[in-house]
């Protein structure tokens, strides 16, 4: 049994769709850095700008877009840990605050999702940004990530 991505298209743009296999790959590099050996499942959600604000405001008591948001599945046992699988969670990304930043930093769109796709993958499995030392962790290891697809993702 391989990995499984839920690709959910709630907003329709076409070009999204290429970064299918692109994203099976961030995932494999995401789990050799991590070390999980576990087959794992999780979803991608493409949303509006309105559902964004929603979830944000909702979950994180934060009222704007974000470009990309995380929820893990924190149930330790489901039907799928027999199998030497398990569910992780969602990712939600907002394609037009994510074209926005992109076009604000000057960067592809491929290095845009690409940068999305690993920062909701990492929050998922308990990487964070709060403190100097989390984030130096964390972004050292997407830059990591990324560079195997060679991608550079610029931090201003």
């Amino acid at each position: 049994m391989k990995d499984n991505i839920d690709f959910i298209y709630e907003v329709e743009i076409k070009e999204l769709k290429k970064y299918e296999k692109l994203f099976y790959k961030l995932l494999k590099y995401v789990k050799k850095y991590t070390n999980l050996n576990n087959k794992l499942s999780l979803s991608v959600n493409y949303i509006s700008d309105e559902k964004s604000i929603y979830l944000n405001n909702k979950y994180r008591n934060k009222n704007y877009v974000g470009d990309v948001l995380s929820f893990p599945i924190n149930d330790e046992y489901n039907i799928y840990s027999q199998m030497n699988f398990k569910e992780i969670g969602d990712i939600f990304i907002a394609p037009n605050e994510a074209a926005k930043k992109a076009n604000k930093f000057n960067h592809s769109p491929k290095t845009e999702y690409s940068w999305l796709f690993v920062h909701g993958l990492l929050h998922i499995l308990g990487f964070d940004h709060e403190t100097k030392e989390e984030s130096e962790e964390m972004f050292s290891l997407t830059d990591k990530i990324l560079s195997k697809i060679k991608v550079k993702y610029i931090y201003l």
